[in-house]
C-alpha cells in the first residue's frame, strides 16, 4: 500500500459537506505523521488561528461554555491517540450544511445560544479568505434555538476579532445579567439566580480570558 496515494485518494474523496470523509483523511494525515496544525492546513487549505489549537487543548467537552462547538474543524484538531477525529457527526451536522449551501466561503464554528428564550441563537463562523490573511475574524449568523436547523440570515455579518473574543464578550453578558438579576427584589422563589450561579458565571469567565491569554500569548511566539 502506498500511503501518500492513499491521502491522494482521501484527498479527493474529501468533501467538507460529508463530515465522515473529511474524518478519513485527518485520519490518514495524521498516521503520516502530522499534527494538529499540519492535518487543518491541509484538509482546509490554509491555517488556523492559535485559539483553535488552545481550545482544543483545554477539551471543549469539558469547558462547560455557552457555545455548543460543531465537529468540523474541531474533531479534525484532536489527534488520534487523544480519540479523534471522531468519524460519527454530531447535531450541528445539519446546520454546518446549511451553511455551507449559504455560503461556502464559511466555515461554521460554534452555536451561541440566546439570552433570552425571545431572541436567536447565532452561529459564529471563520471566513476563508481572512484565515488565509491570517485573521481569526469571527461572522455570525442568526439560527433557530439549538438543536434546530435553521439560518435565519441571508448573509453573515461580521461580529467579532476572533472566537474567544466573542466567547469573552458572552460570557461577560452574561456574568453582568446574573449579577443584575441576583440584586432585583423580584428574584425569590422557583427559578430564582442565587450567588452560586453568579461565581459559576464569574469562575467561567476566567478560564475564557485565561484562553484568550494563552492564545494571544502563543501566538506572539508563532509569530
Amino acid at each position: 500500500m502506498n500511503p501518500e496515494a492513499d491521502i491522494g485518494r482521501l484527498r479527493d474523496e474529501a468533501s467538507r459537506e460529508d463530515y465522515a470523509s473529511m474524518a478519513r483523511l485527518a485520519r490518514a494525515l495524521y498516521a503520516s505523521g502530522l499534527g494538529p496544525r499540519e492535518v487543518l492546513r491541509e484538509a482546509y487549505g490554509t491555517g488556523f488561528p492559535e485559539e483553535v489549537f488552545v481550545l482544543v487543548g483545554a477539551g471543549l467537552s469539558a469547558l462547560d461554555l455557552l457555545a455548543y462547538f460543531t465537529h468540523q474543524p474541531w474533531q479534525l484538531a484532536v489527534p488520534p491517540e487523544q480519540g479523534g477525529p471522531e468519524e460519527v457527526p454530531g447535531p450541528l451536522a445539519e446546520t454546518e450544511r446549511l451553511v455551507l449551501a449559504l455560503d461556502p466561503g464559511l466555515l461554521p464554528l460554534a452555536q451561541i445560544p440566546a439570552a433570552t428564550s425571545a431572541g436567536d441563537d447565532r452561529i459564529v463562523c471563520y471566513r476563508f479568505e481572512e484565515l488565509r490573511a491570517g485573521r481569526p475574524t469571527a461572522f455570525c449568523l442568526r439560527a433557530a434555538p439549538y438543536p434546530y436547523s435553521e439560518v435565519r440570515d441571508a448573509e453573515a455579518v461580521r461580529c467579532g476579532d476572533s472566537l474567544l473574543e466573542m466567547l469573552y464578550e458572552v460570557h461577560a453578558d452574561d456574568l453582568r445579567r446574573l449579577e443584575e438579576e441576583l440584586h432585583q427584589p423580584w428574584n425569590r422563589g422557583a427559578g430564582s439566580v442565587d450567588r452560586g450561579e453568579v461565581e459559576e458565571a464569574r469562575t467561567t469567565l476566567e478560564l475564557v480570558e485565561e484562553l484568550r491569554r494563552k492564545a494571544a500569548g502563543a501566538g506572539r511566539q508563532e509569530g
